[in-house]
């Protein structure tokens, strides 16, 4: 166990490098302390090096944030609220319970489905919400039409003595 000096018999160079105010990441800090992670764990998970997280754990500001913070966590386990925050909120339960039971509901109609368009439309339903919706977009293709090649249609068409059919094609294609 390393020793814990007091602010007076700190280095005024470590004194220095203490944090003014609290901050996110020192945040972050105090609550992997309380839930008993180590230093070198500590540095690894917030990005500092161990003697930057050593100097945060040992500095006044730290120590009097991490002491309110157990003082509150000790009030709800004797409150017996950590059973509350534990299980979260029953609503999101029961949701997710309902949830699981309209995956089994798919799951029986998309393999046991005896029309086929129910099976379908759940797979498409499965598939949408899984996010690989159906294409609905419809490709318009447009071609253009020499002079020349509408001569060489109408001779081709022309054999068959279709002259409704000719016009038709001479129709779309001066557009």
């Amino acid at each position: 166990m390393p020793e814990v000096k007091s602010q007076e018999e700190k280095a005024k160079s470590t004194i220095a490098l203490q944090p003014e105010k609290m901050s996110s990441k020192i945040q972050l800090i105090i609550a992997m302390d309380l839930a008993g992670f180590k230093g070198n764990s500590i540095a690894e998970a917030v990005g500092l090096t161990p003697a930057r997280v050593s100097i945060i754990r040992n500095s006044p500001l730290f120590l009097q944030e991490r002491e309110a913070r157990w003082k509150t966590l000790q009030s709800q386990v004797m409150d017996k609220k950590t059973t509350e925050i534990a299980a979260g909120d029953p609503v999101e339960a029961r949701i997710k319970d309902l949830a699981l039971q309209a995956v089994n509901k798919y799951d029986m109609l998309l393999s046991g489905a005896k029309s086929e368009f129910v099976q379908k439309a759940t797979a498409d339903s499965i598939l949408d919400r899984a996010g690989y919706k159906a294409k609905t977009d419809k490709t318009i293709v447009s071609v253009e039409v020499t002079e020349k090649m509408a001569d060489r249609f109408e001779r081709v068409l022309g054999y068959n003595g279709s002259n409704s059919v000719t016009k038709k094609v001479t129709t779309t294609t001066e557009s």
